[in-house]
């Protein structure tokens, strides 16, 4: 998504009309709610001799905010925004622009009054029906968002100049037949491959060390054996589902609710449709009960009850004890969140349980999947590091799977010598399908796949892998037919040419930081973003 809008925020109409709409945006947001600058002063940053202000800023991020409402029809929280790099992409933009701000007015580039005139007269926002520019729609739409004649006059002006500096660095772009036809084979070519997967688990288990050599182990990664921070939790889960099935239903009320939506069931007979109406009473009548019984407890909770009481009070409950670390394992290394079957749910609970101080508890809260859950956090042990006699398994195990590994690679390295001999051991490898860089290879892993394009026909090579280390063998080179050239290399050359005048242009603006030196104030955009 984020992806998709940074494609269009790049073409000039969509930048050119962002004008238009920048204030209203404010209003649409309700001014600062969202944006809470301590000092509204603060500069976010320093572009040469420009800066970029907190509240110019904020605009912006809003302005692509309500881009994406618009195109994707749903909102994003906040912590949304931050973890898909919103801010970070428009602070960007913004520095790019003020760049070639400064290198434009340093050139002494300008834009006829003319061009201007006839950019504005080709925007839709400014045509009539019959895509005729009309000067009273043109005033009337700046005066409805707030904006002068001027300001957006001179708001297009600079972005044709923009525009004209950008064209200016990429117009001259080439790409030579040779090198494009050279990246059209790679990009479309298959190469075929055999694989040998070396696993640590099938390697014979070392003898146990001695007490000396797994202390000294032990001393030297000891990083490695550091015991997270474990939360004893309690948790409290209501399922309306569940509840629901529990939950009688009167011939009355069946029937009232036939006829109530007989145009929904086609006029269908009640017996054919019954058992739809009474799964949809219960459904409600169990929402309405949760809501209730929620509420209940959250009062009787903040009262002093125990979730633990609560179970026995309240029939429907689900209780569940916990000692978990933020990676959802146990103080044993075990995966703890493998008892809940919905593993996104388990995650939502992880992530709250973990945002609660020692003794507190949450509200009941909707997950995803529309089950409810409390939380308490009644410990929290930090994380530290156990003495090496409390936890001897544990580093002997380590040591073991390191050994083992090291086996692997020893054997995977064998294996690899022996086939660039020349001992090509067919039986012991596997063939893989065909593979492309223009398609995607679901059954083989990334890795393997990086590694067989990494390699010269008939030679070997190791890939590290979640099962082990696999060795592959590239066979051979099969190069696209002309018929593949011929459908696809005018769309790959293009969008070849595209990528260099991109790269040429980004390549630029790096420069242009040595005589406009850019600095970011990271903790303003925090600000920005802080409650």
């Amino acid at each position: 998504m984020i992806q998709a809008l940074q494609r269009f925020s790049q073409s000039r109409t969509a930048k050119v009309f962002l004008a238009i709409v920048a204030l209203s945006f404010m209003a649409f947001f309700g001014g600062g709610s969202w944006f809470r600058p301590h000092d509204p002063n603060a500069v976010i940053a320093e572009v040469g001799s420009y800066t970029i202000g907190r509240s110019e800023f904020g605009q912006k991020v809003q302005e692509r905010i309500h881009q994406i409402m618009s195109q994707q029809d749903q909102s994003m929280t906040r912590e949304q925004l931050l973890n898909a790099g919103l801010p970070q992409m428009v602070l960007s933009q913004l520095i790019q622009d003020n760049l070639l701000n400064l290198e434009a007015g340093h050139l002494g580039i300008t834009v006829s009054d003319e061009t201007i005139r006839q950019q504005i007269q080709s925007m839709k926002a400014f045509q009539n029906d019959k895509g005729v520019f009309e000067r009273n729609l043109f005033t009337q739409v700046l005066r409805s968002n707030g904006l002068s004649e001027d300001f957006f006059i001179g708001e297009i002006r600079q972005e044709i100049i923009r525009e004209q500096l950008r064209n200016a660095i990429m117009v001259g772009a080439y790409l030579p037949e040779e090198i494009v036809s050279r990246l059209f084979d790679a990009q479309y070519q298959y190469r075929q491959a055999s694989m040998l997967m070396v696993s640590p688990k099938d390697m014979p288990a070392p003898p146990p060390p001695s007490n000396e050599v797994l202390e000294a182990f032990y001393n030297e990664h000891q990083k490695a054996f550091e015991t997270p921070e474990v939360r004893a939790l309690d948790i409290l889960l209501v399922d309306p589902e569940v509840m629901a099935k529990e939950i009688p239903v009167t011939e009355e009320e069946i029937k009232a609710a036939y006829e109530a939506k007989a145009k929904e069931f086609d006029k269908k007979p009640l017996e054919e449709v019954k058992g739809l109406i009474i799964a949809e009473i219960q459904k409600e009548k169990a929402i309405e009960k949760v809501h209730t019984m929620t509420q209940e407890l959250e009062d009787k909770i903040a009262g002093g009850a125990t979730f633990s009481e609560m179970t026995n009070a309240f029939k429907g409950l689900q209780y569940i004890q916990l000692q978990i670390a933020a990676n959802g394992k146990n103080p044993m290394g075990t995966e703890s969140i493998q008892q809940f079957a919905d593993k996104d749910l388990a995650k939502e609970m992880l992530k709250t349980a973990f945002d609660l101080e020692e003794g507190a508890d949450s509200p009941f809260i909707q997950g995803h999947d529309g089950k409810y859950y409390a939380i308490r956090v009644d410990k929290i042990t930090p994380a530290h590091f156990q003495a090496f006699a409390e936890i001897k398994d544990r580093v002997l195990k380590t040591w073991t799977e390191m050994e083992q590994f090291k086996a692997a690679q020893a054997k995977a390295e064998e294996y690899i010598n022996a086939f660039n001999q020349g001992n090509r051991t067919a039986a012991m490898m596997t063939l893989l399908p065909n593979l492309s860089l223009a398609e995607p290879s679901p059954t083989v892993a990334n890795e393997v796949k990086q590694k067989v394009f990494s390699l010269r026909p008939q030679q070997a090579g190791a890939a590290l892998t979640p099962e082990g280390i696999a060795v592959v063998v590239l066979n051979t080179i099969i190069p696209p037919d002309e018929k593949v050239k011929e459908e696809k290399m005018t769309t790959f050359k293009e969008a070849l040419l595209q990528q260099y005048q991109s790269d040429l242009l980004m390549a630029y603006l790096n420069s242009l930081r040595i005589r406009y030196p850019v600095k970011v104030n990271g903790n303003g955009i925090k600000a920005l973003f802080s409650a």
